[in-house]
């Protein structure tokens, strides 16, 4: 029998209230107990606009929108005069960032600046304040696409080498792994203006050898579950190691469905091919220009960029994040009121969560273009049916999942089913018999003869029967290795009540052996 876990009465409360779902402690009914070989089964629906939380952004790590804040890491000072106002208290800052872009992200860019330290050791303090704020976004319950970089655009660039980017990721990777939790992605990095690979003294990332030894150590580096990304196609074909080549996938710095120079993810561009063939597997995070009332700059763009034109590039592309700080005076708000129905998405080839477009009663509803992007970028997990029944070993349970969202799972994950007691605590517990990152999307809308039908996974287990009879709660829970639910995935249903990342999908009850 699986031991009892930190799943407490205390937080299970807790994490009701934070998830606005229907308390899971009062007692469960006076159901029947099982017996063995009789089937019970349970159907789900999915969230509709008119459902308590129905239109707020679901709790699901490590996707959808995302915010941003850069420190040096020398003091936690931003090198930016437009983010002077944010604090090296982390959850004060998330609080401006809300209060300034809105609500809606649990995913934060999160930049380092090392320009004071390029060419020596890192010092304890510059890696505390560092830890400082890994600390501040897991109580927060953020994570980061996380990158270090050297030259900001502003100073002087630093003329770095090779081994002093390798010592650095051998002085960095201890502290990340610490907090691999938080972290949903290290992108490449290091290389040029903002860590973007161009720009660098030596030019570095035009040089193969220099390329694969940087990205070997990067890789060396990675917490197990943690992918990088690097921003253009050529630069990932450049890494001569295929093994290190496999833990890399894109983000693009300029998305403007190829309107602008500096968006090479595009049909017809040298690396389209690479971007469709990595990106099922891997990590793809992205951020549109600044547009013309946050920055002066030449390259800054001030046209709204069509939403379902957008929606289909990132969909097909299979985007798990996407900054909402970019363009947020132009493009964002053009999407806070461009209204999408469910005929206009299904027309697009675009998938869209069951019930997403209805109310409670069937009636159709229009959804914001944000909402639409914010609720499918990355995955959305759906439960349709779960089974259960009482057997020799326990209890059998199927349950079947859907994926509405734009892109697979790309970070592994222990699926588990538990049997929560009435105190909350977990009385029996079993893996399935699943990856979730298998638990696929809908084809891809911007390629012709793809299935656009979401796949239905079943997935199975069994759980040892608990060591006393009595009422309990079945549930699902999807989480980090090793970590406790702050961070578990949240099953987009109505009816489905979460406490401390595990979905309740019904009540089960055991009589005395």
């Amino acid at each position: 029998m699986t031991p009892p876990s930190r799943i407490t009465r205390r937080t299970l409360l807790a994490g009701a209230a934070a998830a606005a779902a229907v308390p899971v402690l009062a007692a469960p009914s006076a159901a029947a107990p099982l017996r063995r070989g009789d089937w019970t089964s349970v159907r789900y629906r999915g969230l509709c606009a008119d459902d308590p939380g129905g239109r707020d952004a679901l709790a699901a790590p490590h996707r959808g929108f995302r915010y941003e804040m850069s420190y040096n890491a020398i003091d936690l000072t931003s090198p930016w005069a437009n983010e002077q106002n944010h604090s090296p208290d982390v959850e004060e800052t998330l609080r401006t960032l809300r209060a300034e872009y809105g609500e809606g992200a649990h995913v934060t860019q999160l930049y380092f600046y090392l320009w004071d330290f390029a060419t020596t050791a890192l010092p304890g303090s510059a890696l505390a304040n560092i830890e400082r704020v890994l600390a501040g976004l897991r109580r927060a319950r953020t994570t980061a696409v996380l990158r270090f970089a050297y030259d900001d655009g502003v100073r002087e660039g630093r003329r770095y080498t090779v081994q002093h980017i390798q010592a650095h990721l051998r002085q960095l990777a201890p502290l990340v792994g610490r907090y691999s939790d938080v972290v949903t992605v290290w992108q490449a990095g290091f290389l040029g203006a903002w860590g973007e690979w161009h720009g660098s003294y030596y030019d570095h990332e035009d040089h193969p050898d220099a390329v694969t030894e940087i990205m070997r150590g990067l890789v060396a580096a990675l917490p197990p579950m943690v992918q990088t990304q690097v921003r253009y196609a050529e630069k990932r074909r450049l890494v001569g190691d295929p093994q290190t080549r496999d833990r890399i996938g894109y983000h693009n710095d300029y998305i403007t469905l190829g309107e602008g120079l500096w968006d090479y993810y595009v049909p017809g561009n040298p690396g389209w091919p690479d971007y469709l063939a990595v990106s099922p597997h891997h990590p793809v995070d992205g951020e549109m220009p600044w547009d013309k009332g946050q920055s002066a700059d030449p390259y800054a763009w001030s046209e709204v960029i069509d939403p379902i034109a957008a929606a289909r590039r990132l969909q097909t592309l299979r985007f798990d994040t996407l900054s909402m700080v970019h363009n947020a005076t132009v493009t964002i708000p053009g999407w806070r009121t461009a209204r999408l129905t469910e005929r206009q998405v299904a027309a697009a080839g675009l998938p869209a969560a069951t019930g997403y477009f209805r109310r409670r009663d069937g009636s159709t509803v229009e959804r914001t273009a944000f909402e639409y992007l914010r609720d499918h970028l990355g995955y959305r997990i759906e439960a349709r049916q779960a089974r259960w029944r009482r057997s020799g070993a326990g209890l059998d349970v199927e349950l079947d999942v859907a994926n509405t969202g734009f892109a697979a799972p790309k970070r592994p994950r222990p699926v588990r089913f538990v049997l929560l007691d009435r105190s909350g605590r977990v009385a029996s517990g079993g893996g399935a018999d699943t990856d979730w990152r298998t638990w696929l999307p809908s084809g891809r809308a911007e390629i012709d003869g793809e299935d656009r039908t979401v796949p239905v996974t079943r997935v199975r287990a069994t759980l040892p029967a608990p060591r006393h009879p009595g009422p309990y709660r079945l549930g699902l829970l999807v989480t980090d290795e090793g970590r406790d639910g702050r961070y578990g995935v949240r099953l987009a249903n109505a009816g489905v009540p979460v406490a401390d990342g595990v979905n309740v999908l019904g009540e089960v009850a055991f009589g005395r052996r």
